[in-house]
């Protein structure tokens, strides 16, 4: 990697990690907000060349000309799963909540925003009436209700 590249990784490497330190502050709709860290906190890119922030109070996804910010309502490790609360400045579904599930196979991280619209928290981690995605063929199918391929996530080392 060339010095101009690296140093621009590094630029929005540090930005992204200073973001998700600002939104611990900001207030949110979330209920039930625990001291629970995603496991899968650090900041990636994947296969369009996409940012994301994933730590403790939000989930931020940037470049290529947007910004969404999601606060972290809920996290279950256990179960690879997230609720947060759609950013009232995202373009689409702002202030809504999202269910972001993950899964690791053969060392690749994939991530589904499986849910992005629903009118509550609750509403967000039902899973009978917005079932988990369908993790058989990731990078095809099984994402959202298009059931659409999964995002495939490296990480960013400046």
């Amino acid at each position: 990697m060339t010095g101009n590249k690296m140093n621009n990784l590094a630029l929005k490497t540090g930005l992204a990690a200073a973001f998700l330190f600002g939104l611990s502050g900001l207030a949110s709709a979330c209920t039930g907000v625990e001291d629970n860290a995603p496991e899968i906190s650090e900041t990636y890119v994947d296969e369009t060349g996409q940012f994301h922030a994933v730590g403790a109070d939000g989930w931020l996804t940037f470049g290529l000309g947007e910004q969404l910010v999601y606060f972290v309502c809920l996290v279950d490790n256990e179960n690879d799963y997230l609720i947060a609360q759609n950013g009232s400045a995202n373009d689409e579904d702002y202030e809504l909540y999202s269910r972001f599930e993950w899964f690791v196979v053969e060392d690749q991280l994939f991530f589904c925003n499986q849910v992005s619209d629903a009118g509550s928290q609750a509403d967000a981690m039902d899973f009978a009436a917005l079932p988990r995605a369908d993790q058989a063929n990731p990078t095809l199918r099984g994402c959202g209700v298009d059931s659409q391929a999964w995002s495939a996530l490296r990480v960013v080392k400046p």
